[in-house]
């Protein structure tokens, strides 16, 4: 399986802004950031490996809520 990751090119085959993700030269997935291509790339590369990591800072989400636990504002 050849996984790669180039930019999307358009119909009239410009390149665009955005990234796509290729597998065997069939599209896969667009994303907007190169990042985010290179990510889904990775993860069908290494499907038992996980790229999301914690924040090193607890806390550091909305209103500073405990990590694990869900917060949200009433309208």
């Amino acid at each position: 399986m050849k996984v790669e990751v180039t930019r999307y090119l358009k119909s009239d085959g410009y390149p665009s802004r955005y990234w796509a993700v290729l597998v065997d030269g069939e599209l896969l997935a667009v994303t907007v950031y190169r990042k985010g291509a290179e990510a889904v790339a990775e993860a069908l590369i290494n499907p038992h490996v996980t790229i999301l990591q914690d924040s090193a800072e607890a806390g550091t989400g909305p209103g500073n809520a405990s990590p694990g636990v869900a917060s949200y504002r009433p309208r």
